[in-house]
């Protein structure tokens, strides 16, 4: 590439960029009250998906941890996590 297609390409670019360059963004009017919304609904899906993990490993994955402690002739106490009468 020449010197003076560089030098046209750089005040193309310079074009384009002092266009953007004056104009002023703006933000909507109602930003605040959507920022808000969408924190407390990430916060209640993050919330959620704790739960429902917590659930998920409460439920499936510390019985089968039960059996394969089994299997190796470790003794676990059924006492500790659930209740007899159930």
């Amino acid at each position: 590439m020449s010197e003076a297609d560089r030098y046209d390409d750089e005040e193309v670019v310079e074009e384009l960029l002092s266009s953007l360059r004056d104009e002023t963004p703006e933000a909507p009017p109602d930003l605040p009250d959507k920022t808000i919304r969408q924190v407390r609904a990430l916060l209640t899906s993050r919330d959620l998906i704790d739960l429902s993990t917590f659930v998920f490993i409460a439920q499936f994955c510390a019985p089968l941890m039960d059996l394969i402690a089994a299997l190796f002739g470790i003794e676990v106490g059924t006492d500790d996590r659930s209740n007899e009468d159930e």
